[in-house]
């Protein structure tokens, strides 16, 4: 019913920020049983529908809009990509350096050259191995049953790290930044910020950014919310007010009382890009309606 001109004149937002995990056409026993993800060719589609309503900014570019509250000039997005999966390297990035795209990805500081595994990871394995759902319930704080589920039926984490090499090594992710990507932190090993205090927030999102920054002599320095940032209060943002340039969250098309904090667009759906980002301007203009389109921090 709509054209994208029509949704971003009417909603006024020309940036968008579509996020992915990972893009193959194979499925990771590592991810199989958590969430769905894009096959190359749909991809490929969704990459060309983006570039026919939008333009590609870096993340720089991104920064610079952003710290300035500079003005849109064009309907524009950045890229970005969460978790530090070695399908970026194999697969994504050869697409986006042949579209010319840049794109952010964002680490967890843990898991570089794979030296440990993601704990919903933990669980998708088990879960395969065992045929048995429930492991998918476990929370974060319960990562050590895991590990001894993962020792009775003698399965070992490092041996699967070394066969299967989920996540980006270190030559990888310089190889990357010397063609133009750019990188920031997730968090050191993934948790649920809303299950984790004050302290403990802090902890994982500087120590990340201080290991990925300093190992790889960046000037900048960014963050994306393992699993998301609801919930996330005032004061965890004004405490990082003078550390990071930018985070982000993973809400969808919103605005935030952060000016700072940026949610994304989760492109791993049903939908292709076309049809999915289209929602996400609906849904927009009618949280302007009802006063929920944006998400204020107490």
């Amino acid at each position: 019913m709509f054209s994208h001109k029509q949704l971003i004149r009417l909603s006024g937002k020309k940036l968008i920020l579509p996020f992915y995990h990972i893009v193959s056409n194979n499925n990771p026993t590592h991810i199989a049983n958590l969430y769905p993800h894009k096959s190359i060719s749909s991809f490929r589609k969704d990459l060309d529908y983006l570039l026919k309503h939008f333009e590609p900014i870096s993340l720089k570019e991104l920064i610079e809009i952003k710290k300035n509250n500079l003005p849109l000039q064009k309907n524009c997005f950045h890229l970005t990509f969460d978790d530090g999966l070695s399908e970026f390297y194999h697969i994504v990035a050869p697409i986006l350096v042949e579209k010319k795209i840049p794109a952010t990805v964002f680490l967890n500081s843990n898991f570089i050259d794979n030296k440990a595994l993601f704990f919903r990871y933990k669980a998708s394995i088990l879960a395969d191995e065992l045929t048995a759902d429930n492991v998918l319930d476990f929370s974060y704080h319960q990562e050590n049953e895991l590990d001894e589920l993962a020792k009775i039926f003698d399965i070992r984490w490092e041996d699967y790290l070394t066969a299967h090499q989920p996540y980006l090594t270190s030559v990888q992710i310089q190889e990357l930044i010397n063609q133009g990507f750019t990188f920031g932190a997730h968090s050191k090993n993934h948790p649920l910020y809303s299950e984790l205090t004050l302290e403990e927030q802090l902890e994982q999102t500087l120590s990340s950014i201080e290991l990925i920054t300093s190992q790889f002599k960046l000037d900048y320095n960014v963050f994306s919310f393992p699993f998301t940032d609801d919930k996330v209060k005032k004061s965890f943002f004004d405490a990082i007010a003078n550390k990071i340039d930018l985070t982000f969250g993973s809400a969808g098309l919103k605005e935030d009382s952060v000016k700072t904090n940026l949610q994304r667009i989760p492109m791993e759906t049903k939908f292709d890009a076309e049809v999915h980002i289209k929602i996400q301007y609906v849904a927009y203009l009618i949280k302007r309606v009802i006063g929920k389109w944006i998400i204020k921090r107490k």
